[in-house]
Order: structure tokens, then C-alpha cells, then sequence
């Protein structure tokens, strides 16, 4: 090697650039639909709407081999109001309000700081047939996107602090155990009316089966039940979710169970949701189908429930590009029903 230094400088020159490898990529979905909307006890205007089998959003994702089998990581993303040119959901999200994070990933496992989606969030979306729309999936509709005009509010979309990510959060991820993966998850409440917050996940996939079970905590935050006919601050509030699936390869099958209880000194607010869903390929798309029922008890408050049903058509124009149709059907206990139907197109890039 003496007789020829080029040669042994281009392969130090080669090996300490495989070390610092690194790449970034830019990714994103814009997802338009022409929605005639109405969940139960609301009025039914027809618009053109962004997010409808999947919210639009870009992001930036990133990693930087460190040696040793460490990755350093990051994922920067912002939701998209496609049919209007806003960003964020509202005017008042965060520009990076659907994931801000930086972390580490080994053999040991993943450590990741920021604001990140929750396992709650997370697993609703592995075990739904919709997977992460929140127009059209039942499940998503009962517990983070509920209806601002309906006397109940279901699940996680009961508080700010229930939201999908938390900020200012630490989570660790193990490594694939046989198809098993554990996340524990914890958020500061820094002072802010956003409480302490915990969770956890396991998660397992082998085969045709996969199921998950979630734990969440909330203590000693300011969660606003804002429902007519009356808001109600709560303090405390636990999560207990679980979840499968089964591939029978002509039909998929779903199942969830989430169990909510909310809690402060004088009212406690139980909220059972539970939803069953398949998908089956037909053609050159899938027909997806779930149905979603939560019923409600609250500390001298008659009980209510909440139906929805969606049946839809996801329709491949390419791998990154697909055409849906979709019907819902809505019913809430003493408000009218209320039944939405779209046609909506989605490119990922």
C-alpha cells in the first residue's frame, strides 16, 4: 500500500464518506374532495375541501449515519389547506404543528424529542380501514374530529391536550422483538394548562395478524369539555385502546376498542368507542367499509350514543396517485341524522 498513497487516500477518502452519509427527503400529499357534508344535527353545505382520505400536508424527513449502526433522524412537516392555500388545519396551528422532532435510532432502539403523533393517534390508524383520513373514517371522526355542534365530544378530541401529538415530548421505541414493538411516551406540561401527560404502546405484526394495546394519562391539566348545552373544565383523563386486524387476502379485517374517562372533582365522563371495518381489492382499487358507535355516560347526564357508518371506493390512477368515493351516515341520540357523500382525488409525492 506504501507504493501507491492515491490509492490508499481515495479509499480513506471513500470510507469517511460512507460515514457521514446523509440524505434528505421532501415528501408530502395533496388530497382535494368535492364534499356534501352533514354529521348529525348540522346543516349540509357542499364545498370543496382539503384532506379528505389523508389531511394535505409536506414535511421534510432526513437522516445522518453516525457510525456504529447510530442514525441521527428528524422529520419537520406542516398541514396544507390545499383548497384555499392556507397552512396549518387553522389559523392557529403551529407551522410545524403535525411533526417537529430530531432524534436518535440504533440496534438498541429509537429516542426521539419534539412533538410527535401519540400512540393513540398512531394505532388508530393501523387498525382502521379509512386508515388516517379524518373526514370519512368513523373512528377518527368519534375521537379526534368531533362535531363542534354535537352535544358530546368523544375521546381524544375532548381536550387541546388529547390532540394527536403532544409538544415537548420524549418517547423511546425498542427494537422488533419477533414482530413486537414497545413505545413509552411522556410530554411536559412546562407550566402550560396542557398538563403531565403518558403513554405507552405494544404493538405486534406477524403474519396475517396484528394487533396493539395503548395506555394514555393526562393529570393536573385545563381540558375543556366544550359541548352545549354547558362547558366543562376537567382535570384528569385515562385511555385504555386496543386494536387487530386480520388479512384473509380477499378481505382485510378491523377491529378497535377505546375506553376514555374523564374526570374532575364533581363529574366524571365515560366514553366507550368501539368500531368494526374491512377492506377488500376489487379491481384496480379497494372497497373500504367500518362502522363506529360510542356511548356515553356522564355524572347526571341521560346517556347518548353516537353511529357512523362509511363505505367507500379508493380507486389507483398510479402507485402515488388515486381517485375515492365516499357515503357516511351519522346519528347522534336526540339530533336529527345526517348523511355526506364525496368524491375526491390524492397525489402523494
Amino acid at each position: 500500500m506504501n507504493k501507491h498513497p492515491l490509492a490508499l487516500a481515495v479509499l480513506v477518502g471513500l470510507a469517511g464518506a460512507a460515514h457521514a452519509q446523509s440524505s434528505v427527503t421532501v415528501y408530502g400529499v395533496i388530497d382535494l374532495n368535492l364534499y356534501h357534508k352533514q354529521l348529525a344535527g348540522e346543516s349540509a353545505p357542499t364545498k370543496i375541501e382539503s384532506g379528505g382520505m389523508t389531511t394535505s400536508h409536506f414535511g421534510f424527513r432526513g437522516n445522518e449515519d453516525l457510525g456504529g449502526g447510530m442514525s441521527a433522524i428528524f422529520n419537520l412537516s406542516s398541514f396544507i389547506r390545499a383548497d384555499g392555500g392556507g397552512a396549518g388545519r387553522s389559523d392557529t396551528d403551529a407551522f410545524w404543528s403535525r411533526m417537529s422532532w430530531v432524534g436518535l435510532q440504533s440496534g438498541y432502539g429509537t429516542v426521539k424529542l419534539g412533538r410527535q403523533g401519540t400512540e393513540n393517534f398512531v394505532q388508530s390508524i393501523r387498525f382502521s380501514p379509512f386508515s388516517d383520513s379524518m373526514a370519512f373514517g368513523p373512528i377518527m371522526l368519534h375521537t379526534f374530529m368531533p362535531s363542534a355542534t354535537q352535544p358530546m365530544m368523544t375521546s381524544s378530541g375532548s381536550s387541546t391536550a388529547g390532540d394527536f401529538a403532544w409538544n415537548n415530548s420524549l418517547s423511546y421505541t425498542s427494537p422488533n422483538f419477533s414482530g413486537a414493538v414497545g413505545t413509552v411516551m411522556a410530554s411536559l406540561g412546562e407550566g402550560t394548562p396542557a398538563g403531565r401527560r403518558l403513554g405507552g404502546s405494544l404493538y405486534y405484526a406477524g403474519g396475517p395478524l396484528a394487533a396493539t394495546l395503548v395506555i394514555e394519562k393526562i393529570e393536573k391539566a385545563s381540558l375543556n369539555f366544550s359541548k352545549p348545552p354547558a362547558s366543562i373544565p376537567m382535570t384528569d383523563s385515562k385511555l385504555v385502546h386496543a386494536g387487530a386486524s386480520y388479512d384473509l387476502t380477499a378481505v382485510k379485517l378491523f377491529g378497535q376498542y377505546i375506553r376514555t374517562n374523564l374526570n374532575n372533582a364533581t363529574t366524571e365522563i365515560t366514553l366507550a368507542t368501539k368500531q368494526f371495518g374491512a377492506t377488500a381489492p376489487v379491481g384496480s382499487g379497494r372497497v373500504l367499509a367500518a362502522w363506529t358507535r360510542t356511548d356515553k355516560t356522564q355524572t347526571a347526564v341521560a346517556n347518548q350514543k353516537r353511529d357512523t357508518v362509511s363505505l367507500g371506493y379508493d380507486y389507483d390512477l398510479s402507485k402515488r396517485t388515486d381517485l375515492y368515493a365516499v357515503v357516511l351516515n351519522d346519528k347522534v341520540t336526540g339530533l336529527s341524522g345526517g348523511t355526506g357523500f364525496a368524491v375526491g382525488l390524492r397525489h402523494r409525492f
